[in-house]
C-alpha cells in the first residue's frame, strides 16, 4: 500500500503551474527523498498533501483514503519551511501547549519523549527566540513528532544544522522508520545526507515529476566504477578508452566502468609506461545521479 499517492496533482499561481500533473507514490514504511531545485514545487506539493493548501485539480490519497479524512490528518506530523513556535515562550512550554491543544494523553511524558528523541532535553528551559537556527529546526521536528504520527512530511529539516545536528536528525529519522515503522517524506538540498537514509527517491523539476526510483535500483542502474589516478592520466585515458567506458574526473584521474579485474588494468598500464598511483572501487553518488537525471531530461 502507498502511504501517499497523488494522481495528476496540479497547482497554479497566477496562471503558472507550480505543480504539473504530478503522480507520486510513497510506499508505506519508506523514507522517500524528494529532490528538486528551489522553485521546483516540492514545498507546494507537501503543503497540498498535508492539507495546508488546496490543489487546483487532481487527487491525493493517504493509505488509500482521501487526504481530507480527519482521522488520517491526525496521524501526520509536519515540518514545512519553519517551526511554528512562540518566540517568548520556552521550548518546553511551547511544546506543552501544543500537546494540550492536540488533547494528548500524558502530555508531559510525550513532550519529554520528543525532546529526548531530538536531543534537546537540556535546552527545554530556553526561550525559542534565543535558540540557534539549527536548534529551532530540531524543535520543529520535535513538535512534528508529538502524538506519534505514522506519517512524517518534512521540508528541509536539516537546514541550518551543523554536522552534529545533521547526524542527530539522521539518526532520529532512521530510528523512527526502522523501529517504529514511520513513513517519511523528506526534502533536502543536502543530498549526501539523504543518500545515507532514503529508501526511495522522487525527482521533480518545474512542477513535473521526472523520476521515481528505489535506492537499491538506483545503485544497480547507475553501476559501480573504478576511480584511478596515474603518472600520466592523458596517456592512460587513451589506452583504456578502447576497452572501457572512460571518463575524466573533475578532481583529476579517470573513471572506468565495466572493470572486473583491477590488477589486469594496473598491469596493462604498467606495460605501456604508465604507473597507477591510486585505484578505488566506488559507486555513483545521489548528487551525481540527480544531476544526470536533470540534465538528461533537459536534453530531450
Amino acid at each position: 500500500m502507498y502511504a501517499i499517492e497523488t494522481h495528476e496533482l496540479t497547482k497554479t499561481f497566477r496562471g503558472t503551474r507550480a505543480v504539473n500533473a504530478l503522480n507520486m507514490h510513497v510506499p508505506e514504511g519508506a523514507i522517500y527523498g524528494f529532490l528538486g531545485e528551489n522553485g521546483s514545487g516540492k514545498s507546494t506539493t507537501e503543503k497540498m498533501i498535508t492539507g495546508l493548501m488546496n490543489p487546483k485539480s487532481g487527487s491525493i490519497k493517504l493509505y488509500g483514503k482521501p487526504h481530507t479524512d480527519p482521522k488520517l490528518r491526525a496521524e501526520i506530523g509536519v515540518l514545512i519551511e519553519a517551526p511554528g513556535c512562540f518566540p517568548k515562550m520556552t521550548v518546553y512550554d511551547d511544546l506543552m501547549m501544543q500537546a494540550y491543544a492536540m488533547n494528548l494523553r500524558n502530555p508531559k511524558q510525550e513532550v519529554e519523549r520528543v525532546l529526548k528523541l531530538v536531543r534537546m532535553g537540556g535546552s527545554a528551559g530556553r526561550k525559542f527566540r534565543e535558540c540557534s537556527l539549527g536548534m529551532k529546526q530540531r524543535i520543529g521536528l520535535a513538535k512534528a513528532l508529538l502524538g506519534r504520527p505514522k506519517l512524517l512530511v518534512l521540508d528541509e529539516p536539516i537546514n541550518g544544522l551543523d554536522a552534529d545536528g545533521m547526524r542527530i536528525v539522521r539518526e532520529t529519522l532512521t530510528y523512527l522508520n526502522q523501529e517504529e515503522g514511520v513513513t517519511i517524506l523528506v526534502s533536502s538540498h543536502i543530498l549526501s545526507e539523504l543518500d545515507k537514509i532514503a529508501t526511495h527517491y522522487g525527482i521533480i523539476k518545474r512542477g513535473k515529476l521526472l523520476r521515481e526510483i528505489k535506492a537499491s535500483q538506483m545503485s544497480e542502474e547507475s553501476g559501480d566504477y573504478v576511480a584511478i589516478k596515474t603518472s600520466d592520466d592523458r596517456r592512460a585515458f587513451e589506452l583504456l578508452s578502447c576497452n572501457f567506458e572512460t571518463h575524466p574526473q573533475k578532481d583529476g584521474g579517470i573513471r572506468l566502468y565495466g572493470v572486473d579485474d583491477n590488477a589486469r588494468v594496473t598491469s596493462y598500464l604498467y606495460q605501456n609506461g604508465v604507473t597507477v598511483g591510486e585505484m578505488v572501487n566506488r559507486r555513483i553518488s545521489l548528487e551525481e545521479y540527480y544531476t544526470r537525471t536533470i540534465s538528461a531530461k533537459e536534453a530531450v
